[in-house]
């Protein structure tokens, strides 16, 4: 009982000190707004990751045929992209093999934007391949935030948290292209109650506009505790890969910004 214990005091903690300094929150976690990449400066993969967090902060390959390499046969501008190989998740477990750019800051009442171009090769069935995660770092891996899932070939904005899915709208709802470059470009206003909202665009179509909904994870007692209102890291590529098939995809041309 002692370890439990110690956790909850941990977490009481942690939540009284923010009630306390939440208007100086943002001087402790203060973090860039905007991050851009079109993967032509690199020589190798690992020229991604140097250590001080410039760049990319970390990659999660977590099955043995997973691997992102710098690619030069297919990219959508310039002379590179990343190119990403997962086996399908089996049934036990994920499969990941993606980048993710962590301790940014982007806050409650701001609006973010992540643009990034899409290559999916094949017409395989991928029903819940997730393309982006966006997150708030917490001191043990990562709180539950929201990312984007395609599923019976239409993408769609899923919550990690108590929310339902954001979905198209069935009368004119549009299929993810493949075995071609597709440009994605997602946008949230932020919010921990229901006054967020949630753009989604696919090649300049906008195909979801959903106001009134709560975007960030809020504190939830004996579940959830020490959220602060924000998202610290955007994940990239093969997030989660669907439980159907092995695949290949590329991304290129990369942004993550906060608008004015």
């Amino acid at each position: 009982m002692k370890k439990p214990l110690n956790s909850l005091l941990f977490c009481a903690l942690f939540c009284t000190v923010f009630a306390f300094t939440g208007c100086d929150k943002k001087k402790f976690f203060a973090g860039p707004e905007y991050y851009q990449d079109g993967f032509e400066s690199y020589s190798a993969f690992d020229d991604l990751f140097i250590g001080d967090d410039s760049l990319w902060s970390l990659t999660q390959q977590t099955m043995a045929g997973n691997s992102i390499t710098v690619d030069t046969a297919t990219v959508h501008s310039g002379s590179q992209s990343l190119k990403f190989v997962a086996v399908k998740s089996p049934e036990n477990g994920v499969s990941k093999c993606s980048i993710s750019k962590q301790n940014m800051a982007f806050w409650d009442g701001e609006t973010v934007r992540v643009t990034a171009w899409y290559y999916l090769e094949g017409t395989q069935s991928v029903d819940w391949l997730f393309l982006f995660d966006m997150e708030e770092q917490v001191p043990i891996g990562a709180g539950p935030g929201m990312r984007i899932a395609l599923v019976d070939d239409q993408l769609r904005v899923e919550h990690k948290f108590y929310e339902p899915d954001i979905l198209q709208d069935t009368t004119n709802a549009i299929d993810f292209p493949r075995n071609q470059w597709v440009e994605v470009v997602w946008e949230m206003t932020l919010s921990q109650k229901d006054e967020g909202s949630v753009k989604l665009w696919q090649d300049g179509a906008l195909i979801i506009n959903s106001e009134n909904e709560r975007t960030l994870p809020r504190d939830i007692l004996y579940d959830l505790q020490g959220t602060k209102a924000m998202y610290s890291s955007i994940e990239i590529g093969i997030t989660a890969n669907s439980k159907d098939n092995d695949l290949t995809i590329w991304a290129d041309d990369i942004l993550f910004e906060r608008l004015p």
